[in-house]
């Protein structure tokens, strides 16, 4: 479940939501999209601003960036600051549209060594926050 948020840059408050309820990723092998939606709490809030947007990995995920930039669901595309680092992405200036069901995506794989433990991805969107759950796939042949 999100959280709701409010920035100085948003006067609408809004919050955001997994964009799915599970993703599998397999060890080694392709990409995958993890995401969250951005809604309105209220009907006559919804509106348009911009925030600042962090994105998490565990240290123990098993996960990494397959690349540094965040997609919308309109396909604009945001390059990480510099402030970044290899488990944590950072987006300043990020256009957060609670009225038009906005979905947020960034691009993970799974190491060849990642073990098949539950994971997740942590996102912030101005103040609010939710982890998108991934499982990582078992590559036992047994």
């Amino acid at each position: 479940m999100g959280t709701s948020g409010l920035t100085g840059e948003i006067d609408h408050p809004f919050t955001i939501t997994p964009s799915s309820e599970q993703l599998t990723v397999v060890p080694g092998g392709e990409p995958i999209r993890a995401g969250v939606s951005v809604e309105a709490l209220g009907d006559g809030d919804a509106g348009t601003g911009t925030a600042r947007v962090v994105i998490g990995l565990g240290p123990e995920s098993g996960l990494t960036f397959s690349r540094s930039e965040l997609t919308d669901n309109t396909g604009a595309t945001y390059p990480a600051g510099t402030d970044s680092r290899a488990d944590t992405l950072s987006f300043d200036a990020v256009t957060i549209d609670s009225a038009s069901n906005q979905e947020l995506y960034i691009e993970l794989k799974a190491a060849e060594n990642a073990s098949p433990e539950p994971s997740a991805v942590t996102f912030a969107v101005g103040s609010a926050t939710c982890s998108v759950p991934i499982r990582i796939e078992s590559t036992d042949s047994d």
